[in-house]
């Protein structure tokens, strides 16, 4: 079992970790695998019960998270070190409600979707560059309402988009 609200689900490259991100209690709940076996390894607290963690993208090498937080408006670093998954001091603010995030293969960038108020007014993608020190957003693009999902294409040249209009 994750936690309460359980959201979204990454699973490293290598295939020996999970993250699920759990929107009413504020935490990432901590897996391990090893074939067929997964095993619980512990939650990290966001520290604030309300941040309603959506998504947390593992980076290609492992060592790294974004976590979406709806409910606090940031996206927070997680390091990441085989099973122990800590947040960082770097938050990540992008755009309101940000919700589905993904990492391009190469490690290089991230794109992630800000759902906005649900008026339509505020919704975008933010391009994150992760070769910063540190990693910080460097452009936004205005999208349909609500972009509830989004997928990079596995060169990294395109990003598709699902909006819900409303």
């Amino acid at each position: 079992e994750a936690g309460a609200g359980a959201s979204g689900i990454s699973i490293n490259k290598q295939g020996t970790l999970a993250l699920v991100a759990n929107r009413n209690d504020g935490t990432v709940s901590i897996f391990t695998i090893s074939g067929k076996t997964v095993t619980p390894a512990g939650k990290v607290d966001t520290g604030n019960p309300k941040s309603g963690p959506n998504h947390a993208a593992i980076s290609p090498d492992g060592k790294f998270a974004l976590l979406t937080r709806f409910g606090d408006h940031m996206t927070t670093v997680l390091s990441i070190d085989g099973s122990k998954v800590e947040m960082t001091k770097r938050n990540i603010f992008a755009g309101l409600q940000p919700d589905a995030i993904e990492i391009t293969s190469d490690g290089a960038w991230a794109v992630m979707a800000n759902i906005g108020m649900g008026q339509g007014d505020a919704d975008t993608i933010s391009l994150i560059d992760l070769k910063l020190t540190p990693p910080r957003v460097v452009d936004t693009a205005t999208t349909g309402q609500s972009p509830e999902h989004l997928t990079i294409s596995r060169d990294g040249k395109w990003i598709a988009v699902s909006v819900q209009n409303g």
